[in-house]
């Protein structure tokens, strides 16, 4: 039994490492040459029109076309498959020059198929029926150049005509929109937004952060009929005026010191107790404490009780029926002592307007009436966290680091990475990768980083580091504390905007550090409507908004303050209709989003199964957007950065908002392999993708290879079954 262990865990290494088959193909004309390039060989089906199949095999083959159409190219090895198909066209010749003349398509014709790009000296290959393809399409039909730009998210249009970004303000800039207003603003990159007939994508340019198509002076208007005809219009208007851009600090008030209340006095119905038995018998004081952030539950009231000598005995509380019928059921009702945990609560009665209930007690201590909450935080144990680790150990790059599938590592990636498996209580240890860990990838690699490192970056590295037990101030020899310290102004501002102040003061608290000036600048950036933006004179947005809430409240700011309370009621308007949240503006929800909002809402002692729409909580729909595969999609429609989406919603959906602590305990790399996981009381919108556990979810995964699926690694989950199974086994004969 050992040897078929040692057999299956070899080939569950070697499955994890391969990667999905891919295709190039390069030709499109009649009488030439179709060459198809593969990664792998491959069994190879050429089909025009759904016509008679032709054949062939190895990792570069060709076929010559003889008539017009749709050729369909599907490619197979072992278990994995690839397709595409493109639109094979005449060539026509006259004496002059040589032309393309495609049936069915002409200038104004939007094909199927790839264009090329330069940027930087580096070619990129876009699908034509895009945003991005609309665009390149409407500029050989109105005669326009635009600028494109590579980013880490994909590629950015940068200028468009003559107007290029920041001509009307710093965050002035080119976006786009599909299907306005019907539809919600797309949240990826234009290169990734497939577009379909009948679509029409506006390009704007947007002065501000609630910028619409319908109040820019600038814009393209490109319309694609059903059969992918395009119309093009452009607006270069002069009746607009110029978006002000506004510099300088907005004085919103100022921190004011915090009010301690003391009360001293013998038991009254003031602090829900009805009745204390202590021993031995003595003078009892009680004092009334803010109810701390208790993650994972609401908290009805709080108590310190002192006595003269320690004494143990009983006490009789009640909690008001009006309150809880919002926050749990009765027998979610637990007092919690706040040195020791929770304690063994019993319901024993109730009326009109109280439940009544009983716990042993201890003095002197510190208690809380708390109820904890149903469906939410999940644990390490159930099973979309689980598919979410597995996904991430698959993508783990060979230098220890992380990044998206296909990309380099990087250190920002890795970092947030970090903070997701301490999130999950795992050993970092652990996660190796040809011996390599995520530390062993900052170690090696943060030095000819650091020139490049802004103020966001030192913060974001300190927050990874100390989640891992490391020392900020002393890491490869550099002082990142120092470093980020150094960017805070006079006025207490940390670096040059409001979220990097956000992430400085996370960062810092987690430190130790006095962060109070910068706390006080940031209280004084929050707008009238209550949210927060990420740069100052910006209009308010939901994800900076969130951040801001877990950096007031980690450094003490209390959650009940006016404040904390504006922030909660802005976050309340950017929920849409599917439950999920938006960034801003009227985009659609998103899984950063969602991450950001449930952290905050965690941070600020709320329940993210209590912030619904139509019955859809933030938590059910953040599940939603959860993948066979384990990774978590950007929208419902588009996958976008998924590394980063599936880090954010691993510490979401654990509660653990910033800064994420280090754990004092760690769950093996070996249990997420096993049989039995644990079910979560949540009924979220993806059922097949959440509420099975991973024995079943292990059964379907050998029928989903069979489907037609790309960039997917095979066989995963089928040998971690055969693994878990020779685990088990070989357990019950030791």
């Amino acid at each position: 039994m050992r040897k078929i262990l040692i057999i299956l865990l070899s080939f569950f290494v070697l499955s994890i490492q391969t990667s999905a088959l891919t295709m190039h193909v390069e030709g499109n004309h009649v009488n030439d040459v179709v060459k198809v390039t593969l990664d792998k060989p491959s069994f190879v089906i050429f089909k025009i029109d759904n016509g008679t199949p032709i054949y062939a095999e190895g990792s570069e083959v060709a076929f010559i076309p003889h008539v017009t159409g749709k050729l369909c190219i599907e490619a197979i090895h072992g278990d994995e498959k690839v397709s595409k198909t493109v639109s094979i066209v005449k060539v026509v010749k006259t004496e002059k020059t040589e032309e393309i003349t495609k049936i069915g398509e002409n200038r104004n014709f939007l094909p199927q198929g790839e264009f090329t790009k330069k940027i930087d000296g580096k070619n990129y290959r876009i699908e034509w029926r895009t945003a991005l393809g609309a665009l390149e399409k409407a500029s050989k039909i109105k005669d326009f150049s635009y600028v494109l730009e590579k980013k880490s998210w994909g590629l950015y249009v940068k200028c468009i005509k003559d107007k290029c970004e920041k001509s009307e303000g710093f965050t002035s800039g080119w976006m786009y929109w599909v299907n306005y207003p019907r539809d919600p603003l797309p949240g990826v990159s234009a290169d990734l937004y497939e577009i379909k007939g009948g679509d029409k994508i506006v390009w704007y340019f947007s002065r501000s952060m609630d910028e619409t198509p319908e109040t820019s002076p600038y814009k393209i208007e490109i319309y694609v009929s059903k059969t992918y005809d395009v119309s093009v219009k452009i607006v270069w208007g002069k009746k607009e005026t110029k978006a002000k851009f506004i510099k300088g600090e907005t004085q919103r008030g100022s921190l004011s010191a915090k009010e301690e209340t003391e009360i001293i006095q013998t038991i009254t119905s003031k602090f829900n107790i009805v009745n204390l038995t202590l021993k031995p018998s003595q003078e009892i004081k009680l004092k009334s404490i803010a109810a701390k952030d208790h993650f994972s539950r609401s908290v009805y009231k709080a108590f310190e009780l002192n006595t003269n000598k320690p004494a143990i005995g009983f006490v009789e509380f009640r909690v008001s029926k009006e309150w809880l019928k919002t926050k749990g059921n009765p027998e979610d009702v637990i007092l919690m002592d706040l040195n020791n945990g929770d304690l063994k609560t019993k319901l024993i009665e109730e009326d009109s307007e109280y439940y009544y209930y009983r716990s042993n007690i201890t003095s002197p201590g510190m208690f809380a009436i708390t109820v904890k909450w149903r469906g939410f935080p999940l644990n390490v144990t159930d099973a979309p966290i689980i598919k979410a680790l597995k996904w991430l150990r698959s993508i783990q790059n060979k230098d220890g680091g992380f990044s998206n599938p296909g990309e380099e590592s990087s250190v920002s990636k890795t970092s947030w990475a970090i903070m997701a498996l301490v999130a999950a209580k795992q050993d970092l240890n652990e996660w190796k990768k040809e011996g390599k860990t995520p530390l062993d990838y900052l170690k090696e690699n943060i030095n000819e980083s650091i020139d490049k490192m802004g103020t966001a970056d030192y913060a974001r590295t300190i927050l990874a580091l100390k989640a891992a037990n490391k020392n900020p101030r002393n890491f490869n020899g550099i002082d990142f504390v120092a470093k980020l310290k150094s960017k805070i102004k006079d006025n207490g501002q940390i670096g040059d905007f409001i979220y990097t102040t956000i992430w400085g003061v996370l960062a810092l608290n987690v430190c130790g550090e006095n962060t109070t000036k910068s706390v006080e600048w940031l209280i004084k950036q929050q707008n009238e409507d209550g949210g927060f933006a990420w740069a100052v004179g910006e209009k308010s947005d939901y994800d900076d908004t969130a951040a801001a809430i877990q950096a007031l409240i980690s450094s003490g700011v209390d959650k009940n303050s006016e404040v904390i309370k504006k922030a909660l009621e802005y976050l309340k308007t950017g929920q849409n209709d599917d439950g999920g949240f938006r960034y801003f503006g009227n985009s659609a929800s998103n899984a950063a989003s969602d991450a950001w909002i449930i952290q905050a809402l965690v941070a600020a002692g709320e329940n993210p199964m209590k912030w619904r729409k139509n019955n859809i909580s933030v938590v059910d729909h953040l599940l939603s957007l959860q993948t066979d595969e384990g990774y978590f999609k950007y929208t419902n429609i588009q996958t976008s950065n998924p590394g980063y989406m599936t880090v954010c919603a691993i510490m979401a959906l654990l509660g653990k908002p910033h800064p994420i602590k280090a754990e004092n305990e760690s769950i093996e790399l070996i249990e997420l392999e096993g049989e039995k996981v644990n079910s979560i009381e949540t009924k979220p919108i993806n059922q097949s993708a959440v509420n099975q556990s991973i024995e079943q979810a292990e059964k379907q995964v050998k029928s989903t290879i069979e489907e037609k699926k790309e960039q997917k690694t095979p066989g995963f989950g089928i040998i971690a079954a055969m693994l878990a199974i020779a685990i088990v086994l070989l357990r019950k004969k030791t």
